[in-house]
């Protein structure tokens, strides 16, 4: 046995493996499995990589708007094996924002909780929200329950006590835009090798420590260009800190999908739809998306854009550039899903990328969208001593980089001398994806972008203003003020009703609207006449 593991690692080892954590994990794997024989329960079942999992989230709904500055927690409690087992736990700071839990089939009852007296322990006298729900395959083949909206109220009964400690962990990050937390900087723990690792052997352990896979590096500008990053097997978003240091940050936003790389690839594509380009969760109307993905991420990718409709409200995918893109697969794959005969770790990633089996067969299913550009960019440097199979870039064969009907499908090809992972700090590769970018033309013109650049006023507001309309007010308010004076045309029919207030042709419809004007009344020497 030990024979045939140790040639079985050294075949698949290309697969972007590490031998040491590959038996590390095969060992954690192997003890849940003993449990779960033992002890039967919830916890355990979501964390053994065979077994199937559901991503189920939603968002806290306070219409009254108690808990915006609480610490919070969500809760799924199951009785399948134990009576009111706690599976998965997500803490968040402040409600109104998306939550996300990782969960095996079953009922649950979501609680949601508020530390009211702030002693950072969340017990049964602090539920505020619950709702039952019910994760099946028959009702969710992709593996995803989205839409679980859970309303608060001052308090909720309970029949069971529970305690639940907050971790001492740093806050994160409150936004007005996006889930608390998802602002990180690239050099985050998060981000860490170890965390990344988790993600491709222990899905599940990962997802309680990055439960969002949505990051961006600061609060959202609607002027800037988004371009969303997706790494590959056993990646993070930290491989593309070169590439975004060569970034114009006025110009453009980098997002992030940060996800479980050894996770069902299928569901991880549904996901990356849903975030993404549904325009649901990040509605950009008429602004362009670029995406630039790495490895197994173009895979993804590719995936996700077959649930691409050319619909209004998706969003507008212009420009798609891969770089080393197995999109014919990995014959490494095949050997490791083999391996799960000897009763070896497999991982639900290895399945979907063997180039036999139905994810790959049906990868190109559908046309890619008209109104995107896929640029199709490979690596042919293999550096390695001992060369092993056809050419390749030291990891993914060319063959499989320049799959035919990736590259039928694709608008232009190019090759880097570059390895594997080096072709995201490739200078040649840098220099062609930051050129592409900037060929990108925002639904701004540039005479309103001069504005924005010049930023907001560094003054200090009461209570009284929204945090909106603070925000807005310190980072561009100039541009709005501009707006207001004639400067600059409106372009979007928001831009146009403010003007119009000012104008006082038409009334303050919210709250924000009617802190600029106080605003602009109140500081003339900073606004003119």
């Amino acid at each position: 046995m030990k024979l045939v593991q140790s040639l079985f690692l050294c075949i698949t080892l290309p697969l972007f493996l590490s031998g040491c954590s590959y038996i590390k994990y095969s060992k954690i794997q192997a003890e849940y499995a003993r449990i779960q024989n033992a002890e039967p329960g919830q916890v355990n079942l979501k964390h053994m990589i065979d077994h199937e999992t559901f991503f189920a989230f939603g968002k806290t709904l306070d219409d009254e708007q108690r808990y915006l500055d609480t610490n919070m927690a969500i809760a799924a409690y199951s009785n399948r094996f134990k009576e009111n087992e706690r599976v998965d736990t997500m803490f968040f700071s402040g409600s109104g924002t998306h939550y996300g839990l990782n969960l095996p089939e079953g009922s649950y009852s979501f609680v949601v909780y508020a530390d009211k007296n702030g002693d950072a322990l969340f017990d049964s006298q602090e539920a505020i929200g619950r709702k039952e729900v019910i994760i099946s395959l028959t009702e969710a083949k992709e593996k995803i329950v989205g839409h679980l909206d859970i309303p608060l109220s001052d308090s909720i009964d309970l029949t069971w006590q529970d305690q639940i400690k907050q971790p001492k962990i740093a806050s994160p990050k409150k936004s007005l835009f996006y889930p608390a937390g998802s602002i990180r900087k690239l050099d985050d723990p998060i981000f860490d090798a170890r965390i990344a690792t988790l993600g491709m052997y222990d899905p599940a352990s990962f997802l309680e420590q990055a439960p969002t896979m949505f990051y961006t590096l600061e609060e959202d500008h609607a002027h800037k260009i988004p371009v969303v990053f997706v790494h590959g097997i056993n990646g993070s978003a930290r491989e593309f800190k070169t590439m975004v240091e060569n970034l114009d940050l006025k110009r453009y936003k980098p997002l992030f999908f940060y996800y479980p790389s050894g996770g069902d690839l299928t569901q991880l594509a549904e996901l990356f739809y849903r975030i993404f380009l549904s325009g649901a969760v990040i509605p950009l109307q008429d602004m362009p998306m670029a995406i630039v993905s790495h490895s197994m991420g173009g895979v993804i990718v590719r995936e996700a854009l077959n649930r691409y409709q050319e619909s209004e409200s998706e969003n507008k995918v212009k420009l798609w550039i891969t770089l080393a893109t197995p999109f014919g697969g990995h014959p490494s794959a095949a050997l490791g899903e083999k391996g799960g005969k000897y009763g070896l770790l497999v991982l639900p990633a290895w399945r979907d990328l063997n180039p036999e089996n139905e994810f790959i067969q049906t990868l190109y299913r559908k046309p890619l969208p008209e109104l995107l550009s896929h640029h199709l960019l490979y690596a042919f440097d293999n550096v390695k001593t001992i060369k092993v199979g056809e050419n390749s870039d030291g990891v993914v064969p060319i063959s499989s980089q320049l799959h035919l009907p990736a590259q039928r499908q694709s608008d232009k090809q190019f090759g880097f001398k570059s390895t594997h992972t080096g072709i995201l700090s490739n200078s040649d590769a840098l220099d062609y994806v930051v050129y592409e970018l900037e060929r990108l033309k925002n639904i701004y013109p540039e005479s309103h972008l001069k504005w924005l650049d010049l930023g907001g006023y560094d003054v200090a507001l009461d209570d009284g203003y929204s945090p909106y309309a603070k925000y807005y007010i310190k980072h561009i308010g100039r541009y709005l003020v501009a707006l207001a004076r004639g400067y600059i045309d409106p372009i979007t029919e928001v831009q146009g009703h403010f003007v119009a207030v000012v104008k006082k042709q038409k009334e303050a419809r919210d709250q924000v609207e009617k802190d600029l004007l106080r605003f602009m009344a109140t500081h003339p020497d900073l606004v003119g006449q």
